[in-house]
């Protein structure tokens, strides 16, 4: 189902909104973490899209595996070895947002995958996190949409995936509220894949707009660290 042409133009004035909002409340909110102890004392400015490590093989391909925090992370891990495995030596980036989740999880990702924190979402600190690492695939775990990283990303003409994908009752009622709706539905008509967790997820989802082709089922990803724990039993959690 495709956005009415009214509602397009109504999502693209939200989405507007939102940038310019983003953008000048993004210094407060980072230091208002920083002074909450919310984020990295050395590291903070990665969350500005600042980068703390080089990019390999520059105008190589690049997969960017995005999680908020640490259960999206550990679902994302089988993912990603898998990925390691299958296309040796390809360049695989990880973000999350939390320093608890970083704690852990830098130390089970596969040798060669380069952690940093994500960026915020507004358009300076997106725009110079993608300028600089240039993926050519995003995949994003669970809920995490952003307007500015997935709308900034689909403008560069980065596929865009939504993983064990979901969205809470709230926060489904929360979309859905008519000054909401215009601006995800735009968002998700961006995506180029979403794998729902579940039948009722998919439904939502569409309920939000979300083109009906790019919705695939492939069961609940966080299965796959079972089998993680029995292959690297030195790694059990």
């Amino acid at each position: 189902m495709r956005p009415t042409r009214a509602a397009s133009r109504g999502g693209w004035a939200l989405y507007e909104l939102y940038r310019t909002t983003s953008r000048v409340a993004a210094p407060a909110v980072l230091l208002w973490r920083r002074l909450q102890g919310l984020e990295h004392p050395t590291r903070w400015p990665e969350r500005l899209g600042r980068p703390s490590a080089a990019r390999p093989r520059p105008g190589s391909p690049l997969v960017w595996f995005h999680a908020v925090s640490l259960g999206e992370g550990m679902a994302a891990l089988p993912i990603v070895r898998h990925c390691v495995r299958l296309r040796p030596g390809l360049p695989v980036l990880f973000t999350t947002t939390t320093l608890s989740s970083s704690e852990v999880i830098m130390d089970l990702l596969p040798d060669g995958v380069i952690y940093q924190f994500a960026p915020l979402d507004c358009p300076t600190a997106i725009d110079s996190f993608i300028g600089y690492w240039k993926p050519s695939l995003v995949l994003l775990l669970e809920s995490e949409l952003w307007p500015n990283l997935i709308m900034s990303a689909a403008a560069k003409g980065i596929a865009v995936a939504l993983l064990n994908a979901r969205i809470s009752l709230k926060s489904f009622n929360h979309w859905s509220m008519p000054l909401m709706f215009p601006l995800v539905s735009l968002m998700l008509s961006k995506l180029s894949l979403v794998v729902p967790l579940s039948t009722i997820q998919a439904v939502r989802f569409q309920l939000l707009h979300t083109p009906p082709g790019i919705i695939h089922f492939a069961g609940d990803l966080k299965y796959g660290i079972l089998k993680f724990c029995l292959v690297f039993p030195e790694n059990r959690f």
